[in-house]
C-alpha cells in the first residue's frame, strides 16, 4: 500500500523550477583577471551536482551566469572559480568555492569583487599539468 501511495505521489507531483543568477568581477592582487573559468553549480545530496552554467571572465574580469534547476524542496547553488592567483600545488589551478545565499534564489546575487588572493574555506588543486 505504501509503495502504491509513493508511486501515485511521484507520478502526479512535479518539481518546482528555481532560477538563480550570479555576477561579479574577479581580481587577484587588486588586478582584474580575464580568461578565468567560472562554473555555477547546484548541490545534490543523492546524485552528481548539476551544472547550471559556465562563463569566462571578460577583459575587465567580469562574469555573469544565469541558471535554473527543478527540485522538490529548493536549490543550493554555489560558484567554482578556477585560477592560478594562489597556487596550492605547482603546475595546478586552484578551484575556489563560493556559496550562493538562499535569499538570492529566484533573483540575482552580485558577488561584487571576488579577491582570489584571499583563501576560501573550500579550495583544492585541480587540472594539474
Amino acid at each position: 500500500m505504501k509503495l502504491l501511495l509513493l508511486a501515485l505521489f511521484f507520478g502526479t507531483a512535479s518539481a518546482t523550477v528555481f532560477t538563480a543568477n550570479v555576477k561579479g568581477t574577479v581580481i587577484c592582487h587588486k588586478r582584474k583577471q580575464s580568461g578565468i573559468l567560472v562554473e555555477f553549480k547546484e548541490a545534490d545530496a543523492v546524485s552528481k551536482d548539476d551544472l547550471m552554467g559556465t562563463a569566462t571572465t571578460d577583459t575587465d574580469g567580469f562574469f555573469e551566469i544565469s541558471g535554473k534547476n527543478d527540485e522538490w524542496g529548493g536549490i543550493e547553488p554555489y560558484v567554482y572559480i578556477y585560477h592560478n592567483c594562489r597556487t596550492i600545488k605547482e603546475g595546478c589551478l586552484t578551484r575556489s568555492r563560493y556559496e550562493y545565499p538562499q535569499y538570492a534564489v529566484n533573483g540575482v546575487y552580485d558577488m561584487s569583487y571576488i579577491a582570489l588572493d584571499i583563501a576560501t574555506a573550500d579550495e583544492s588543486s585541480v587540472k594539474c599539468q
